[in-house]
């Protein structure tokens, strides 16, 4: 994996291995996906005050979240049917997670059981969850994650409604998928990825039962129309924290008002999210909305943010806008479809040396000195032209 300098080389190998219908699901967002391409250009916008003549020879990059200490201060986001990337999904994020000092955060919608991935990485996984109109579903959910000894729980607050995506619809990705001849013909081009899913875990969702078993992908689609929940509130995040002794993380939070909700509601962090650009397509970049909710929370719970991190200096422009972790979710998906387990260990260690490195540029030799703003965000485009 040596060959292996950044995210965009794990992404290639990623591309070549999958069928494009698995690829597409993987990197696509929702509709025009705006959110999708604004996340990045946000974060590339943001530039960093380079310091000189300054001792940095001592650096690290630990930090603490929530009770747990990070090597890195990047989490895992949840993502859900990571087995259509690899067959060790979760199991392989988690390790290599634990294993970087890193914290995976477990989706409802893994092809893993929650048990699973907390005995492959113990301590070291937060569970999310989501009202469902089984209510019966959640409960059994948080049972079993305080069972386990999960310490974090996080809340999916997005997910009420579904935005369609484009590349999906076209390949025919549904569940179960129905794909189109050309994606037939694509598939059988990549025997590697046939014999892995052949012979691998096979793809369904690990928490949740029909009849004592795992929900196949034939009975998905169906399942998910009978289970969301487009009427979940406040006010059942304010029944989880009265039974809920342990950690509890809003994901998805964007505004503000939503905030100040979370902290209103007793909540240990929010998580600056919008899903990647995969749900509600034509919104803020999350680096745009982390100032603010940084403002709203006032010191008083922990900021995540998640959205478009793919380098080291992504990681420390958002702990400089006022976020205590970043997370990601496509560069784990990716080193785990171009290489399995050690195709994540190598996206972690590339964004660890990366940040280590605008660390020394920034003149800082630990996470809590680097700078509180950044730069202005500055358009290079005038600046060519006058040039010309």
């Amino acid at each position: 994996m040596r060959d292996i300098q950044s995210i965009d080389d794990l992404r290639r190998r990623a591309k070549r291995r999958l069928p494009a219908m698995v690829y597409d699901f993987i990197e696509g967002g929702a509709l025009d996906e705006l959110t999708l391409r604004r996340n990045r250009e946000a974060l590339e916008a943001q530039l960093l005050p380079q310091r000189v003549l300054v001792d940095t020879s001592q650096r690290h990059a630990t930090a603490s979240i929530l009770g747990t200490r990070l090597d890195l201060p990047l989490v895992v986001s949840p993502m859900g049917l990571l087995t259509v990337c690899h067959p060790d999904a979760d199991v392989a994020i988690a390790r290599a997670a634990a294993t970087s000092g890193s914290v995976f955060v477990h989706s409802p919608w893994s092809g893993c059981s929650l048990e699973e991935v907390t005995d492959a990485a113990p301590g070291r996984v937060w569970a999310q969850i989501a009202f469902w109109n089984d209510s019966s579903e959640t409960e059994r959910h948080i049972d079993r994650a305080e069972a386990l000894g999960v310490e974090t729980l996080v809340v999916a607050g997005d997910v009420a409604v579904s935005s369609k995506r484009d590349r999906d619809l076209r390949h025919g990705s549904g569940m179960p998928p129905r794909p189109p001849l050309r994606d037939v013909v694509d598939t059988a081009f990549h025997p590697g990825w046939v014999l892995r899913w052949l012979l691998g875990r096979r793809i369904t969702w690990g928490t949740y039962r029909i009849d004592g078993r795992a929900i196949r992908m034939s009975e998905m689609d169906a399942w998910m129309d009978r289970n969301t929940n487009q009427a979940a509130s406040w006010d059942d995040i304010a029944r989880l924290r009265s039974r809920w002794k342990g950690n509890l993380v809003v994901k998805g939070v964007m505004t503000q008002a939503d905030a100040r909700l979370a902290i209103d509601h007793g909540t240990d962090g929010v998580f600056v999210s919008n899903h990647g650009g995969r749900q509600f397509d034509g919104q803020l970049a999350t680096i745009e909305a982390l100032p603010s909710v940084v403002d709203a929370v006032d010191g008083r719970a922990a900021v995540i943010m998640d959205g478009g991190i793919r380098r080291g200096s992504d990681i420390a422009k958002a702990l400089s806008l006022g976020a205590d972790a970043a997370a990601a979710g496509r560069p784990f998906a990716l080193g785990l479809a171009a290489a399995g387990r050690p195709g994540v260990e190598r996206a972690f260690d590339v964004l660890h040396d990366e940040l280590l490195t605008v660390m020394g540029f920034l003149g800082v030799t630990r996470i809590e000195g680097l700078p509180e703003s950044l730069c202005a965000s500055h358009d290079l485009s005038d600046g060519i032209e006058a040039a010309r």
